[in-house]
């Protein structure tokens, strides 16, 4: 009997990537981790490094389950047009760009006295439109001339939109066959970098909704210590195979789409399996975005000596989840109490037009 692969774990997983992306910007320059005086102990300086570097795959693991996530709604609705499909990625879309404006005006009122935005977007009606896009997550599309450099990622994320719907129109008409094609097309087509980056993440994710791949691993019947087993050693695999020289340079696409495949399904049968830790992971992922968007304000801009001044590689990355996440958690209770104003406002107002 399968089981099924549920929301839960799609947010298990993100948790997962999302501590994965603050050990990377956190530690992974390693002069700056000197300059700091980081202290990584038990770890020795060049597995920490390898460790910290490792952290980059955070994104391909976002990217795998933004395909995975789309494709799963539209696979299951197997009559639906390229019309409809491309009508519910409208949709999708504005509601992306609607969360980030909110979080961005977020920024700007809680931050403001760290930023020079005229320094930062020039003066004059200029200087305008270039707040303008950078508020609508639209700056990378253009320029890279934003308030926050990781915000690079919604250039991403709106591209994945648009394209996952495609992806799953023509796995349809001709299967696994996607994925040679999506591999080699960048070699023959000149790209945007991050499609080109990404492309193939993003297709295995759409191959793994249609053919259950995740469902089919967790109802994989052996034993749950073997799955234990399999997760921790492939996950020290992982780093080694993807952190070596040649496949950096050359097979990144490749190995980071699968590594990424093997992460979700990992972190679905040992982290997923304990309760309490469960719940954590589900609850953090569920902020991952927020996190992402927000954690460089505070670890360059804000509290930079503060996120560094605990020495030790585990309480400065502790401290910076806590922070980032603390920051998410109130502003989606803002969004909240939005909401609820909002509609009560509405309601008081239909009330009256009776």
């Amino acid at each position: 009997m399968q089981k099924a692969f549920t929301k839960e774990h799609t947010n298990i997983a993100k948790g997962f990537a999302i501590i994965l992306m603050l050990m990377y910007h956190l530690f992974e320059d390693r002069n700056e981790v000197i300059a700091m005086g980081v202290n990584y102990a038990p770890l020795n300086a060049e597995v920490f490094s390898m460790i910290s570097k490792f952290g980059n795959v955070c994104v391909s693991v976002f990217v795998f389950l933004t395909a995975y996530g789309i494709g799963v709604g539209l696979f299951e609705k197997k009559d639906i047009s390229i019309k409809e499909a491309y009508s519910q990625a409208f949709k999708r879309f504005g509601k992306l760009m609607f969360q980030f404006f909110l979080l961005y005006v977020s920024v700007i009122v809680v931050m403001f006295p760290y930023f020079d935005l005229k320094a930062y977007y020039g003066g004059g009606w200029q200087g305008g439109v270039n707040m303008l896009t950078d508020a609508l997550g639209l700056q990378f599309f253009y320029s890279e001339n934003s308030l926050n450099m990781t915000w690079w990622y919604m250039e991403l994320a709106y591209i994945l939109i648009f394209l996952i719907p495609a992806l799953v129109w023509m796995t349809r008409k001709i299967g696994y066959a996607m994925l040679p094609v999506m591999y080699f097309l960048p070699f023959v087509i000149n790209m945007n970098f991050d499609v080109e980056r990404y492309l193939f993440v993003a297709t295995v994710g759409v191959c793994a909704a249609y053919g259950n791949w995740l469902g089919k691993g967790m109802g994989w019947k052996v034993p749950a210590i073997v799955k234990w087993l399999i997760a921790l050693v492939g996950l020290v695999a992982a780093v080694l195979l993807r952190q070596n020289y040649l496949i950096q340079e050359e097979y990144l696409p490749f190995v980071d789409a699968f590594i990424s495949l093997f992460i979700v399904w990992g972190t679905s049968v040992t982290i997923g399996m304990i309760p309490g830790i469960r719940k954590a992971f589900a609850f953090l992922g569920r902020h991952s975005m927020n996190i992402y968007l927000v954690h460089t304000f505070f670890y360059l801009s804000v509290w930079r000596v503060e996120t560094y001044q605990f020495k030790y590689a585990i309480l400065i990355l502790l401290f910076l989840l806590v922070a980032t996440l603390g920051y998410s958690v109130v502003l989606e209770g803002v969004k909240k109490l939005g909401a609820w104003i909002y509609r009560s406002i509405k309601k008081k107002t239909v009330k009256k037009s009776e």
